[in-house]
């Protein structure tokens, strides 16, 4: 599902409060990982 250049705003508006009281922040790219091979 795409999303529009609203949603992504909302979406980036969001992650930007969360992140501000924030110490750290990981991230990880799943893409290609099955959820089998997640388990």
């Amino acid at each position: 599902m795409a999303l529009n250049l609203q949603d992504k705003q909302a979406i980036v508006a969001e992650v930007n409060e969360v992140a501000k009281g924030a110490l750290s922040a990981v991230v990880a790219d799943s893409r290609g990982v099955t959820v089998g091979k997640m388990n």
